[in-house]
C-alpha cells in the first residue's frame, strides 16, 4: 500500500492557504481495481489541485505502452473537480508524444516549458512544468516565471537540475519525482541509491530541500522500475500545503 506524506510551505505571496496532491512515478502500479484506492484517497485529501510528476510507463523501452493504464488515470485526473497537471518523466522519454496526447485528450493540463495562471481561493500562482532532460533537455531552460507577486510552482521529474537549473526559473516551489526515495533504502531512511542516476548516496532523495529562495519537495512515488520491490523506501502520496507566512 501507500502512505500520505504532507508537507507545509510558508509564503509571503500565499494569501488563503492552498491543498497540493502530488502523485509520482506510477510505472503501472495499481492499488486497488482501475486504482480505486489511490484515486478514492487522493480525492478525500481535498486538494485544489493535482500534480502528476511523471512516469506513467512501466519501462521506457517497452514496445507497446499500457494505454488503457494511461487513459484510466488521465480520465479520472481530468475529470474531477480539482485541476490536474502533468509533465513527463524519463520513462515516458520514448512515448512523450504519446502520453502526453492521452493527459491532453483527457482534461488534464500538460506543462513541457511553459506556464499557466490559476487561482484557489485568494491565492494567485503561476504553474509550470518541464520535460524529462532526456526528453527535452532545454526544457527548463526556455521557463522563466513571472515576477508578478503570484507564487511561482513548477513541476518536473528529475531533481538533479535543482541548483543552478530550476532555481533559476524563478520558482518559489518545485515538486519532483523520480528517486523513487532511493527505493531501496538503509534501515533508518539514508537511500542506498537513485534508480535514475545509479549512484550510491544519491544527492538527492526525498524530501524538502532549499537553494536560495526556492525549494523542493521529493515524492518517494508510488510505483518501482527495474528492481521489482521496495525496502525502507514507502510509496506515498504527498500533500503540499502552501499557507500564509505571517
Amino acid at each position: 500500500m501507500f502512505r500520505v506524506t504532507e508537507y507545509t510551505i510558508k509564503n509571503e505571496k500565499i494569501k488563503t492557504p492552498v491543498r497540493i496532491a502530488q502523485i509520482s512515478d506510477l510505472h503501472e502500479k495499481s492499488f486497488g481495481r482501475k486504482n480505486r484506492i489511490l484515486f478514492e484517497t487522493v480525492e478525500g485529501l481535498r486538494p485544489d489541485l493535482v500534480a502528476i510528476t511523471g512516469d506513467m510507463i512501466y519501462h521506457s523501452h517497452t514496445k507497446h505502452p499500457n494505454r488503457a493504464y494511461i487513459e484510466n488515470v488521465a480520465a479520472w485526473a481530468g475529470g474531477r473537480a480539482f485541476p490536474s497537471f502533468f509533465v513527463t518523466g524519463n520513462h515516458e522519454r520514448m512515448w512523450a508524444d504519446y502520453t502526453k496526447a492521452i493527459f491532453t485528450e483527457n482534461g488534464v493540463t500538460v506543462l513541457d516549458g511553459r506556464h499557466v495562471s490559476f487561482t484557489a481561493g485568494g491565492t494567485a500562482l503561476n504553474i509550470g512544468g518541464v520535460d524529462d532532460p532526456t526528453i527535452d533537455a532545454h526544457s527548463a531552460g526556455r521557463l522563466c516565471f513571472p515576477q508578478d507577486g503570484r507564487f511561482n510552482l513548477l513541476l518536473a521529474h528529475d531533481p538533479l537540475p535543482f541548483r543552478g537549473g530550476y532555481d533559476r526559473t524563478g520558482a518559489d516551489l518545485v515538486l519532483c519525482g523520480h528517486t523513487h526515495g532511493g527505493q531501496i533504502r538503509l534501515p533508518g531512511g539514508k537511500a542506498l541509491i537513485s534508480p535514475g542516476s545509479h549512484t550510491l548516496f544519491p544527492q538527492y532523495s526525498d524530501g524538502l530541500y532549499t537553494s536560495g529562495r526556492a525549494a523542493m519537495i521529493i515524492s518517494m512515488g508510488l510505483g518501482v522500475s527495474v528492481i521489482p520491490f521496495r525496502l525502507f523506501a514507502p510509496s506515498e502520496v504527498l500533500l503540499i500545503h502552501l499557507v500564509p507566512s505571517a
